[in-house]
Parts: structure tokens; C-alpha cells; sequence
């Protein structure tokens, strides 16, 4: 369901023989985490553990010390392409264990690894490597610490200003009562929307033209004597982020639109298989995560709502669970009568869940969890938004770390 923040990440092919070559392959395992409830290790189990650690350990410090710099800068490069939540703990792993390597080169190549790194262990690493015995290490840890504290007070500001609108429409609605609060929030909302689908437009059109450019000097320097390893990785990093530009203006102008749709009778149990069936045929999900459907609800169970807009609320949150599982794991799409007149349309999984602060944030609109070219921090705001709203349901988010995530989608039964 819910990513749980470290960002989130893409293997990308490695260039030829002269490019960086990628972090070793035995690093490149993924960290073991405990189920919850957590189950004690087997001894055996524990020392099998330890016996690969320690061959990791060996495997990578037997490596020349330039080739295990540049399996760094390799991981640079990964974590500067926006990879999954998934790769983003393994490269976490991996530099942790890389801080503390002989030669002072591949530990200055991990501070500066540090301003990338969108997991806790940044802080750990960072504060190992500012008291460095070298000081163009400790230089470069602090100074890698600081670009990050930049990046969080940035992203704490966004945060902030979004809560403050809500606070000044709290202290109108104190003020004046609920119904001078509605229409202000209503006028906002509106003027919103006109600013938001003007920009919007006229950035489409400015990145549609990017794009076309972009495709252009492919072209021409395909054709030309110009070695294509020269190019073609500044080049790819520049149509990926035009790309993702382009799907966050997408993503804004389905955030604001408000489509007039005609609500209609939809039977739960229909609803449900829908939403599987198109999740199914969007993702590939993985062998170890079951996806599955349980409806606990009379036959014949309707809701009147706008039907395609909760299967695009319903299939966004069924993609978001399975992908918020790693390893073996289970997503499930249910429906139950939690009291009389409701059905509760919800989506679980075991995943790593959030905490409170977490669950704020993903539900503030553009501010995403995921740090990868898919996700712009629409899904959720958008999902609540159509429940809400469109279908005059409740939305809420039932979520602890380490033990999964439900989303609640509570809707009046038709005819009651």
C-alpha cells in the first residue's frame, strides 16, 4: 500500500567496459527484515547470517581500492535516478558498511554519497564521517549534512504552509461558523482551480516541446561521429526528469479537475473484481505477494456512486499496497458492513505501514513518499478526494509501522 519513506528506485543497465561499473553484485542483496510479530532467529539461521555478512565483507575489501570507489559513484548515480524504497535500503547497506573502509578515498566518495541518501542511516553515516581521522572526509560529511538539513527544512516549509491554510480556515470557522468557513473554502478552491489548469496547460505545451527537442538531438547525435557515451547518459537523465515533469502536471490537473459524472448503482462485489482485474493487468505483481479479494457483504450489495471514479480511487490504492510490500507478503481488497446503511470498501497490506506524521504527509497533495519517476503525490489526496466528495463517503488511514496499512473507503448503501 503505503511506501514508508526511504525512497523509494530502478536497476538501470551499466555502460561498457570504460563506464562506472555497478555496486557488486553481493552487495547488492536486499537487507533481511523480521516479520511482525517478530520471530526469534534460529541460531542456525543467525550464524548463516553472519557467515555472508562476513563473505560480503571479505569479498568487497578484497577488491582494488579504485574499483570499490567507483562501485560508490555507481551508487551515487542510482540514488540520483530516484530508485525504489527496496534498492534505497540495500544502497543504505552498503555505504554503511563502506564507511568505515581503509582507504580514505572510498570513504570521501561515501560522504558525498550522503546528500542522496533518502533513508535514516544518512544521519549515522554522516556523523561517523565528520569526525574522520581525514579531513577532505569530514569536510565532505559536513558538508553533505548540511545540503540535507537544506532539503528537510524545504520540505518541512512545504508541509507547514499546507497545514497553515487549514489552521486560518479553522480559526474562520471558530470565528464565524461553518457556513462562512464552507463558502471561503469554496471560493478558494475554485480560484485553485482556475490558476492550477492555466499553469498547468501552458507548462504542458512548454514540456511537450521539450520533449520533442530532446528527441531531435537523439536523432542527430545518433547520426553523428559524436561516441554516444559521451551524450547519452546526460541526455537520458534529462528526458526522465522532463517526463516526470510532465506526468506531475497530469497528475495536478486529475488532483483539481471535477469531472460531472452520473452516479449509478454498483454492485460491491463487481466493483471489487474490476478494481483486481485492472490491477492485475497494470503491474507485474511479484510471485511472493498474494493479491486477493474478500467480500463479506449480502449478495447484491450496491453503492450509487460515480463508478469509474472509485474503480481509479480503488486501483490506485490496491497498486499502492502491493507495492509498499517487500519480500513475501499479502495485499487485500475487502468489503464489510461495519454498521447499518455503510459498507466499508478497504485495501490492506502487511507492508511496512506508517506512523502518524508519515500518514499526514501522504495524504498532502505533491508531496510524495516514493522518490522514483512514478509517483508524484497525487494517488492518495486524489483517492480521498473522489471518496469524499465525489462519492460522500469517509476515507481514513489505519496504519502502524512494521505492521502494514489499511485504507478505509466507508460508503452509504444504496436504498437504505
Amino acid at each position: 500500500m503505503i511506501a514508508k519513506p526511504p525512497a523509494k528506485p530502478a536497476a538501470r543497465k551499466r555502460r561498457k567496459p570504460a563506464a562506472r561499473p555497478q555496486p557488486d553484485a553481493q552487495l547488492q542483496a536486499p537487507l533481511e527484515t523480521e516479520a511482525v510479530p517478530v520471530r526469534r532467529k534460529s541460531e542456525s539461521s543467525e550464524a548463516q547470517a553472519q557467515a555472508e555478512a562476513r563473505e560480503r565483507e571479505r569479498a568487497w575489501t578484497e577488491r582494488p581500492w579504485k574499483d570499490r570507489r567507483m562501485a560508490i559513484d555507481a551508487m551515487i548515480d542510482q540514488l540520483r535516478s530516484h530508485p525504489s524504497a527496496q534498492q534505497v535500503r540495500t544502497l543504505a547497506e552498503q555505504l554503511t558498511r563502506a564507511s568505515v573502509d581503509p582507504k580514505w578515498e572510498v570513504r570521501l566518495a561515501v560522504a558525498r554519497a550522503v546528500a542522496f541518501l533518502e533513508h535514516p542511516d544518512y544521519a549515522t553515516i554522516a556523523a561517523r564521517l565528520e569526525v574522520d581521522d581525514n579531513s577532505y572526509v569530514a569536510k565532505a560529511a559536513r558538508a553533505a549534512a548540511a545540503r540535507r538539513r537544506e532539503l528537510d527544512m524545504a520540505f518541512q516549509a512545504k508541509t507547514d504552509e499546507i497545514d497553515e491554510v487549514a489552521v486560518e480556515l479553522g480559526k474562520l470557522r471558530e470565528a464565524y461558523g461553518d457556513r462562512v468557513a464552507s463558502a471561503a473554502e469554496r471560493v478558494a478552491e475554485h480560484k485553485y482551480r482556475l490558476l492550477t489548469n492555466e499553469t498547468t496547460h501552458e507548462m504542458r505545451t512548454v514540456v511537450a516541446s521539450l520533449l520533442d527537442a530532446l528527441a531531435k538531438l537523439d536523432a542527430s547525435l545518433g547520426a553523428s561521429p559524436t561516441p554516444k557515451q559521451t551524450y547519452e547518459r546526460t541526455l537520458r537523465i534529462a528526458c526522465e526528469r522532463a517526463n516526470f515533469l510532465q506526468l506531475m502536471l497530469d497528475d495536478t490537473k486529475r488532483l483539481v479537475d471535477e469531472p460531472k459524472l452520473e452516479r449509478e448503482d454498483a454492485s460491491v462485489s463487481e466493483v471489487l473484481g474490476k478494481v483486481a482485474d485492472l490491477v492485475r493487468d497494470a503491474l507485474t505483481i511479484p510471485a511472493d505477494v498474494s493479491f486477493d479479494v474478500e467480500v463479506a457483504v449480502r449478495p447484491g450489495t450496491c453503492v450509487h456512486v460515480p463508478r469509474v471514479r472509485l474503480l481509479q480511487a480503488l486501483s490506485s490504492l490496491a497498486k499502492n499496497a502491493i507495492e509498499a510490500v517487500e519480500g513475501k507478503g499479502r495485499v487485500v481488497l475487502g468489503a464489510s458492513s461495519p454498521r447499518r446503511g455503510w459498507v466499508a470498501l478497504t485495501v490492506s497490506d502487511d507492508g511496512y505501514g506508517m506512523d502518524p506524521e508519515e500518514i499526514h504527509q501522504a495524504l498532502l497533495p505533491m508531496v510524495s513518499t516514493k522518490k522514483d519517476d512514478k509517483h508524484t503525490g497525487v494517488g492518495l489526496p486524489l483517492a480521498k478526494k473522489i471518496i469524499e466528495r465525489e462519492c460522500r463517503g469517509e476515507f481514513r488511514i489505519e496504519s502502524e509501522p512494521e505492521h502494514g496499512t489499511t485504507v478505509v473507503c466507508l460508503l452509504p448503501i444504496s436504498g437504505d
